[in-house]
């Protein structure tokens, strides 16, 4: 049996039963966590020296499309508009498979070398049969666990390898026999219908999508009143259309939302979906802030995601610190003109539970991640505390010290499901093999668009593509 024991950590278990141990050992047991406690009594375990080290579950980011990694910070200076003319209309065409395995699999490892042990992968950009296959290889290859989302999105291609809408539906039950038969395994499967904008005036397009995930018995991740009607400005009330049409239920995590009327947030808390939201994106790119009180208020569960490499960092401590300073600044702002509180509306625990355990709510897995707690997968990492941004730290507030100063360059330590892929700082895998792959698509996909000054389309071709996705139901039929 492989058993491996950590010692002398000062552990954040995310277990309200458990709480935090300044100084115990963890054992793990194959994949899974055994035994937490004090000079644990193991002689015949593999050890890892956890001395000056906090030990917390793995971090989980809940929407990412890491895809997009091989056009990393293309999107630093763009609005919402211009991501969509830029990578939804443009850019996506131009990837290959082999571009699609080498942003998957250089995207994974580099998730994990950031403390992330659990990303939902919205993949987006299914062009052909092959561009599904290759996602999957490569995340597969790096080791993270994955929810990896089949996405029915349609960039506007001149020919299309999906002739009809129900030539995606099944080849999704094909991939589902073939790669994801096994529900124990790491990188499992999710559905990604299109967002509304692109159903056209018969719902029974959408209606399609998320009856599939419900047949193949599967979560759904859906973008969701991420904004307002393109056109005239109104709202979308995609909750509320969800709910005439029966399409809400708790296998739901519904993303951005920051354009949701309060009756549809008693929606999503009456069926128990969960929320991601992604604030980097979202307050850069015209969807606002995050709606990180309306969830709370309502006791929906709420996740984080890093959304885009194109745009920002994968770094799920900057995400999740961003997250917590835009609500309490948005709390506080209420009490603005009487007396200051004392203390914050939101605290570190708060906001290191929406990157743990909170978020394993939200996407249905509290019982396997989320927390150190004896049963559950063994995703955890360690964090060096003698460094010079963490040394000094404040031992009687361990996850305000997290939230407030570590980056993911403090990531020491990494295991998921029991193994060890990153330790004392160094990853496992070839990481240097992984950035030539990178490289090498992010050089032939800006090469077929004509060059990173290609990106944006002007306005009127964006539209005229944007309004041919809408307007065919079944594209290139």
């Amino acid at each position: 049996m492989n058993r491996t024991l950590i010692k002398n950590g000062h552990v954040v278990s995310m277990d309200p039963q458990l709480g935090n141990l300044p100084r115990a050992d963890i054992l793990v047991e194959e994949d899974r966590i055994v035994e937490i406690g004090p000079d644990l009594a193991v002689t015949d375990a593999q050890v890892i020296d956890a001395e000056n080290c906090i030990v917390m579950p793995g971090l989980i980011d809940t929407h990412r499309h890491i895809w997009q990694g091989a056009l990393r910070a293309v999107c630093a200076d763009w609005s919402l508009l211009d991501y969509v003319r830029g990578i939804r209309m443009n850019a996506a065409l131009a990837f290959t498979a082999d571009d699609m395995y080498a942003a998957q699999y250089h995207g994974g490892l580099e998730a994990i070398d950031a403390g992330v042990t659990t990303v939902a992968d919205y993949c987006h950009n299914l062009n052909t049969p092959d561009h599904a296959y290759e996602s999957i290889r490569g995340l597969k290859e790096s080791g993270l666990r994955t929810i990896w989302s089949y996405g029915f999105n349609r960039p506007p291609l001149e020919e299309h390898a999906f002739s009809s809408l129900d030539e995606r539906l099944s080849f999704a039950r094909k991939l589902a026999k073939e790669e994801f038969s096994d529900s124990s395994a790491l990188v499992t499967m999710s559905v990604s219908p299109e967002e509304t904008l692109f159903w056209g005036d018969d719902p029974a397009r959408g209606v399609a999508q998320f009856e599939l995930a419900r047949e193949l018995n599967v979560p759904l991740f859906w973008h969701c009143n991420s904004s307002t009607e393109l056109n005239t400005g109104k709202r979308l009330r995609d909750v509320a259309r969800l709910n005439e049409l029966g399409l809400l239920g708790p296998d739901l995590v519904l993303v951005h939302l920051h354009s949701t009327d309060m009756d549809e947030w008693k929606m999503i808390a009456d069926c128990g979906a969960g929320v991601s939201f992604t604030p980097d994106t979202e307050l850069q790119m015209g969807m606002l802030w995050p709606s990180t009180v309306e969830a709370h208020t309502l006791g929906i569960p709420q996740s984080y995601g890093a959304d885009i490499t194109s745009n920002n960092s994968g770094d799920m401590f900057i995400a999740l610190r961003m997250a917590l300073q835009v609500a309490r600044c948005r709390k506080l702002e209420q009490i603005n003109g009487e007396q200051l509180k004392i203390g914050v509306p939101y605290t570190g625990e708060d906001a290191l539970a929406w990157g743990t355990i909170e978020a394993a709510r939200a996407i249905g897995l509290e019982d396997k991640i989320g927390s150190l707690t004896p049963g559950k997968q063994a995703d955890l990492l360690l964090l060096r505390t003698d460094s010079l941004s963490m040394v000094g730290w404040d031992r009687s507030n361990p996850a305000g010290t997290i939230m407030s100063q570590c980056t993911a360059r403090n990531v020491d330590t990494v295991m998921i499901a029991g193994k060890v892929v990153k330790q004392a700082g160094h990853m496992k895998a070839d990481t240097a093999h992984a950035c030539r792959l990178l490289e090498d698509a992010h050089e032939k996909v800006l090469s077929r668009i004509g060059g990173a000054e290609a990106l944006l389309l002007d306005l009127g071709e964006s539209d005229e593509k944007f309004a041919s996705i809408a307007a065919s139901a079944d594209p290139g039929a």
